[in-house]
């Protein structure tokens, strides 16, 4: 926890579309003292008198005092940068904050460690969806009654960086992690608790010629211990824009999001329900930052928000073991 006085300093790695958007945010918070910046090469001049130019995070390191460090470079680096920081900084990273249960576990045994007492949470940002923000609360107010089915698709709709971007290049990518994940944080936040098993299967078509090595799409089936079920695709070679669909089914109401847009039906036949006029679900990649700085604020333990993360975590990479294994897998449930 901070003092609503308190200034911190903030570390950053990476500094890519994401980071910059990131970068903004720190330099316009009040609550910002010092930025300590690793991407020299990045950075926009004039540099801004908030900035220190840092390459290897030597001076952050030396700072004393509560500090934030901001991950947003390759996914396979993320967990190397929680793990080596976490001890003594709050860490706001990149999606997905590890890729097998080997660093996820280490992960969880530094929060145990450290009594939960440094904020981590992952830039999954449908969670700043006012419209699905909405829907969850109609769903925990009982409108919708039983959830029975949860169906959400990712569609990515940009080939070109599979094919030609550093997706491609990397040793071991997961289209399940790289884009479904925020489907999947949606089912568990929906649902209000974690699946029991999940078995998944893929196919690489779409990018058959190209020099991407792995599976381009993805289905997980999800099982919950109340019968209820869900499926969550992960299609980045598909013609079609950039977008979420999500289909949400209860015994009361369905809801419904897609290319003609949010709506909610409450009767069976015919139609009657209401629509919704969305824009977009959110705005900008560091929309999920203010809240950030505001549970720094206001909380001393954080481990409600931790073990969210660390059961995303776990469901998803439990999503891509059954793919390995070619069987359903039961999901580890961290406490």
């Amino acid at each position: 926890m901070i003092s609503k006085n308190t200034k911190i300093n903030v570390g950053t790695v990476g500094l890519g579309n994401t980071g910059r958007q990131h970068l903004k945010f720190y330099l316009k918070n009040n609550s910002v003292k010092k930025i300590f910046v690793s991407e020299i090469k990045k950075i926009q001049r004039p540099i801004n008198k908030k900035i220190i130019i840092d390459k290897n995070l030597g001076k952050f390191k030396k700072i004393k005092g509560k500090k934030l460090l901001s991950i947003s470079n390759f996914d396979k680096d993320h967990s190397k940068f929680i793990l080596k920081y976490f001890n003594s900084n709050h860490i706001f990273v990149e999606k997905p904050m590890c890729r097998n249960f080997k660093q996820l576990n280490e992960i969880y045994k530094l929060a145990k460690k450290n009594k939960f007492k440094n904020l981590l949470s992952s830039n999954l940002v449908l969670r700043a969806s006012e419209l699905f923000n909405k829907i969850k609360k109609k769903i925990r107010n009982g409108e919708f009654g039983n959830i029975y089915y949860f169906e959400g698709d990712y569609l990515y709709g940009r080939l070109n960086k599979l094919t030609k971007g550093w997706r491609g290049l990397d040793k071991d990518y997961s289209v399940t992690l790289g884009g479904g994940i925020h489907l999947i944080d949606l089912m568990i936040s929906f649902f209000d608790q974690l699946p029991e098993y999940v078995e998944t299967y893929s196919n690489k078509i779409v990018t058959k010629k190209s020099k991407f090595k792995f599976n381009d799409f993805t289905q997980s089936n999800y099982f919950f211990k109340n019968g209820a079920l869900a499926k969550i695709t992960s299609n980045f070679g598909c013609v079609h824009k950039h977008q979420h669909v999500l289909k949400i089914y209860g015994t009361k109401k369905t809801f419904i999001y897609d290319d003609m847009g949010a709506r909610i039906f409450n009767r069976r036949d015919p139609f009657s329900g209401k629509m919704y006029n969305v824009e977009k679900l959110y705005n900008g990649k560091d929309c999920l930052l203010p809240n950030f700085f505001k549970n720094l604020k206001l909380n001393k333990n954080y481990k409600k928000n931790i073990i969210r993360e660390i059961n995303l975590m776990s469901t998803s990479i439990s999503s891509d073991i059954s793919l390995i294994k070619n069987k359903k897998v039961k999901i580890k449930k961290y406490i």
